[in-house]
Formats: structure tokens, C-alpha cells, sequence
């Protein structure tokens, strides 16, 4: 079964699309013209559901044209510009159903095409601005089947079947902005890149979750984090680090500060070191400065003295024995 969209009052359409557009696309003429060429009113188009078209402008300079047939959206429907003859989108129905979508850019040059095969089931084609195609890709309720990616030389970049393979995403200049790494359907790695084609960030992932490492880099290769996940949370150590210098460290358990964050002096000197507990600065506070170190004493967040923080810590200990009794 093909997708629906029976349109039967292209005015109702029209003035949804306005109310989503915040106002900018009003209509400021409507014309209904019968297949044989004349003019009806509004009232005789949908009372007879005559075959013919419906020209549409709106205050933006756009046009539309939508074609029907016993009521039904039927044919081509195009979308210019603004202020153009140039369209910038058709849309092809049979009886009501959308069958194909295609985008042009303002010099007429189709970039991407939409082909509805059936229900939830899409495949898509784009291009590059000379015409050089892009990438042809095919899904099945959002999930991506069947793809190949390729170059503006026209070469292939990278192909995926049955679930399995890898992507490659460029902008429309050519330039590779991602590698995609699917397997069994399901997304397991992740490379984006800067402009100068240098990695920006790597990413693994199990499950479609962040798992294992995620690391960031600067435009010229130096590292800027990399942090630990398991099952898309953060667990581990995660370290960071400022003109190639690590300048802390922050372990974490299913989301949560858990241990020692440290912090760093051109990646060697210890400057501060603070104990966690479940995301919560419970314990000592060491800050290191002139050869000397000052400790502060927290417990959930709040400073307190070393005796006081010693009795509430024996204190919750005593609570939780008994609990677990």
C-alpha cells in the first residue's frame, strides 16, 4: 500500500503549511482551473470535484501547481522559488498517493529524489550540483538497507548491503564530513572530520548506544577528550586535555563521578584532586599550591569540619548495615 495523501482541500493545506511556517507563506491568489481551461469558483471545484488544477502564489513569490483527478491529488505537483519560475520541488501522485518527490537547486538541477515504493519503505537519491550523483540509499521503516556513496569523480566511496557496510557523508562541495560504520543494521562506529579532512571525532557504538570511546581532537590532530561509555553512559576514566596537554581526569560509574577527578599543570603536576561518590563530592578536596596542600572535607555536597564529616560518614555507614539486615 502506498503512502496516502489525498489532498481534498488544497485551501485547509495551505493554511496549515502558513500556520507552520509562522505566516510566511500566505495566500495571496487561487485560482481553480477546470482540465479544459476555464475558470470555476471555489464553491462549483469542490462540490463537482472537477479534474483540472489548482494555481496557487503565495506571498513569498512562491507558486504552487497541484493537479487533480475525482477530488484527488493526481499527477505532477510543483513548488517554484520564489519570485521564479524554477521549481523547486514536484511531487508525483497517483490517485492520492505520493509516488516520488524530487528537489532541484535554483539552477534546475535535481539534488535529491524521494521514491516511495511502498509503505515505509523509501529510497533516496542525491546529487551533487554538476549532476554527478551523490548517494542512492533504501530503508525500510527508517532502518538502512541497501546503499552506495560516491565521490564527485563518480567513483565509489563506499557501498552498504543488507545492513552491513560503511557510509560516507560529504557535503555537496565534495568534502567528506563523516564515515558511518553499520553492522546487522545497526550503528557501530562513527568518524567525523574537519575541513581540512583532519578527524574531529571517533565513536563506537553497540546497540545504537554510545559504547566504548568516544574521542575528540582540535583541527591540527592534538587531542581534546576522550571519554569511556557503556551502554550510553559514561563509565571509566575520562580525560581532557588543553593544547595537548591532559589537564584533568574523571572516573565515572553508569553516569556518575565515582573515584578521584584530578587536575593538571601541563599534563604532569597534580594542582587538585577531589573524591567522589555517585556523582555526589563526598570525601577530601585536596588543593596543591606552593608546595603546600589545603584539604577540604565534603559530605553530599556540603563542606563540613574532618570530625564532623568522620561522625555522618560512621553515621550513614550504621544506616546502611541496617538496611541491608
Amino acid at each position: 500500500m502506498k503512502k496516502k495523501y489525498a489532498i481534498l482541500f488544497p485551501v485547509i493545506a495551505l493554511v496549515l503549511i502558513s500556520c507552520n511556517d509562522g505566516n510566511k507563506q500566505q495566500v495571496i491568489s487561487q485560482r481553480y482551473v477546470h482540465k479544459y481551461g476555464y475558470d470555476v469558483s471555489r464553491e462549483e471545484w469542490k462540490a463537482e470535484s472537477y479534474p483540472g488544477h489548482v494555481l496557487t502564489t503565495l506571498r513569498d513569490g512562491k507558486s504552487i501547481t497541484e493537479p487533480y483527478e475525482d477530488g484527488l491529488i493526481h499527477g505532477a505537483r510543483t513548488e517554484t522559488y520564489p519570485h521564479s519560475q524554477t521549481i523547486q520541488t514536484l511531487e508525483q501522485y497517483e490517485k492520492g498517493n505520493l509516488i516520488k518527490r524530487i528537489s532541484y537547486t535554483v539552477r534546475g538541477v535535481p539534488q535529491r529524489e524521494e521514491l516511495f515504493k511502498a509503505e515505509n519503505h523509501i529510497v533516496i537519491t542525491t546529487w551533487y550540483p554538476n549532476g554527478t550523483p551523490k548517494s542512492n540509499e533504501e530503508f525500510r521503516d527508517n532502518i538502512l538497507i541497501n546503499a552506495q556513496y560516491l565521490n564527485t569523480s563518480n567513483e565509489t566511496d563506499s557501498r552498504i548491503e543488507n545492513g552491513t557496510g560503511e557510509r560516507t557523508i560529504r557535503n555537496q562541495s565534495g568534502d567528506i564530513l563523516a564515515k558511518e560504520v553499520f553492522n546487522n543494521y545497526l550503528l557501530s562506529y562513527v568518524e567525523t572530520y574537519y575541513p581540512n579532512n583532519t578527524p574531529h571525532t571517533t565513536v563506537s557504538y553497540e546497540n545504537n548506544l554510545l559504547h566504548g570511546e568516544r574521542k575528540e581532537f582540535a583541527m591540527t590532530g592534538e587531542p581534546i577528550s576522550v571519554e569511556s561509555y557503556y551502554k550510553g553512559l559514561k563509565h571509566g576514566l575520562s580525560t581532557y586535555y588543553q593544547n595537548g596537554y591532559k589537564y584533568s581526569e574523571i572516573p565515572y560509574a553508569h553516569g556518575f563521578k565515582n573515584g578521584i577527578e584530578r587536575h593538571y599543570i601541563d599534563g604532569e603536576i597534580i594542582v587538585e584532586e577531589t573524591e567522589f561518590h555517585d556523582g555526589i563530592k563526598q570525601g577530601s578536596s585536596v588543593l596543591y599550591c606552593d608546595g603546600s596542600a589545603k584539604t577540604t572535607w565534603y559530605f553530599e555536597n556540603h563542606i563540613v569540619s574532618r570530625p564532623k564529616y568522620e561522625q555522618l560518614i560512621e553515621r550513614h555507614e550504621l544506616i546502611m548495615g541496617m538496611q541491608q539486615k
